[in-house]
């Protein structure tokens, strides 16, 4: 940047990096014309965060109604996206596959439930019950053995879901974010963000052990797991902090037992699989240290890794690996092991062209916080799986920091980052009714007095979770 950076009054500044911050920042620059800076904490495309690996899963079946509006909402934009980016690589369809038990709940949803609100909202799906019919479509003679021991399966499929590349996501921003001239600082640190000031917000950052100053008219905070550390640096304080559940999730890849070019055009051929997510009764035999709940997800290969295909487990095997408030250091997250052995496991027995080994070399974690409600708080049925939308509430902050965080959301990127952008220039967004549901004081919040421990990552007792 030719100024100084404190020469520089923003019109927004951007505070976190990954694909939400960026999409944001895009939207704000090419779109709405505005000065923009986004600020990342370690480097655009890093592994820390709820962004890791190659791919991430587009579908627009959910249990959530509004959700399911969003994410067909969110279809046609990244089409457009790929257009004004020049990468069509963004989101490969290959369909979505949800199969299992219909009335399981899991923290990716309900299979009936689904069904019910693309069936409201008039979409297009294929839903196969009962073994014979699941068995028998060759669509999904990959995994479709994982049904043999539940009494009544169901399949629901939808052509409208596949893979997001999540590196060629960001890399993509970032290129027209530079040839936009936007300021982008990575592996800055934000220390204070001061909005004392009705006319000008001030956030002070560390960057290579020298401390600057960074003036904004707007902030959008999109922080990840790390939000309840951000809200803490708020001048004058914030003495509120998002009742957050953090689960790290373990994830790996398996290899094909014979390549791609030994197999074209079946369905051994891990190119042609949907996107999947199994939907599985609890194991009986789970123990307290290690529980199976026998839910998994997975995807076609990647073009990066042609020989093998990922396969994840949907949950976490004990509560050693969920985190509340504050998310663990880089150094001490710990990896679910069990859990990625119930994964192979469940691929020795449902996916016979993978092999069952698990690769050292392969493993990941995820990383991603929910917003869950406070005990005592009104209890709804739709919490938006965790997420959190809306303005930052409080005297003095007028509309001027704009707060996303939470879920698995990856999904919505170009429709989260035009909403963000809407409500920081406008105040407003044509969203609203969709969004509602993430509002900020539905009874997510607790007061920072009353958590007991400190942000060491450790987790915070003296708190109940409803």
């Amino acid at each position: 940047m030719a100024a100084k950076l404190s020469d520089v009054v923003y019109d927004v500044i951007v505070v976190g990096g990954g694909p939400m911050g960026l999409s944001a920042a895009y939207q704000c620059t090419a779109k709405e014309n505005k000065t923009v800076i986004v600020i990342e904490k370690y480097t655009f495309g890093n592994a820390y965060g709820s962004s890791p690996g190659f791919g991430r899963q587009f579908r627009t079946c959910y249990s959530e109604r509004n959700l399911c509006e969003l994410a067909i909402e969110t279809s046609p934009l990244w089409d457009e996206l790929m257009e004004e980016l020049n990468e069509k690589s963004l989101l490969r369809r290959t369909g979505v596959l949800w199969f299992g038990v219909g009335t399981v709940e899991t923290g990716e949803g309900n299979i009936d439930k689904a069904v019910e609100n693309l069936r409201d909202l008039q979409q297009k799906y294929t839903l196969l019950e009962g073994k014979e019919d699941i068995l028998k479509d060759e669509r999904f003679s990959f995994v479709s053995q994982a049904v043999n021991d539940i009494d009544k399966p169901k399949a629901l499929y939808l052509d409208d879901g596949g893979t997001i590349n999540v590196l060629a996501l960001i890399r993509s921003l970032v290129k027209k974010l530079k040839e936009k001239e936007t300021g982008l600082l990575e592996k800055a640190n934000v220390e204070c963000i001061d909005y004392s000031s009705q006319y000008v917000l001030k956030l002070s950052v560390v960057s290579d052990q020298k401390q600057q100053l960074i003036y904004g008219k707007k902030v959008i905070m999109t922080p990840g797991a790390d939000v309840n550390c951000l809200l803490s640096t708020l001048q004058p304080a914030f003495t509120k902090r998002i009742n957050l559940l953090i689960y790290l999730w373990g994830s790996t890849y398996f290899k094909s037992k014979k390549t791609v070019d030994q197999m074209p055009g079946t369905q051994s051929d891990s190119c042609e699989w949907p996107v999947w997510i199994f939907f599985g009764q609890p194991d009986d035999s789970s123990t307290e240290k290690a529980q199976n709940l026998n839910v998994f997800y997975g995807f076609p290969n990647e073009k990066m890794k042609s020989c093998y295909a990922k396969v994840a487990p949907a949950f976490t095997s004990s509560q050693i690996f969920d985190f509340e408030l504050y998310a663990p250091s880089i150094e001490n997250r710990p990896l679910d092991l069990n859990a990625l052995h119930f994964t192979s496991a469940f691929v020795e027995k449902s996916m016979p062209s993978l092999s069952p080994t698990l690769l050292e070399d392969e493993f990941a974690t995820c990383l991603s916080g929910f917003a869950v409600l406070v005990s005592g708080s009104k209890t709804e049925d739709d919490q938006s799986a965790g997420f959190v939308l809306d303005f930052l509430p409080g005297e003095g902050i007028n509309k001027r920091l704009v707060l996303y965080t939470g879920g698995w959301g990856m999904k919505f990127v170009p429709v989260i980052g035009k909403i963000l952008a809407d409500l920081t220039i406008r105040g407003r967004t044509d969203y609203s009714k969709l969004i509602e549901p993430m509002n900020i004081n539905r009874g997510i919040l607790v007061e920072d007095k009353d958590i007991s421990q400190t942000k060491s990552g450790q987790k915070q007792v003296g708190l109940t979770i409803s």
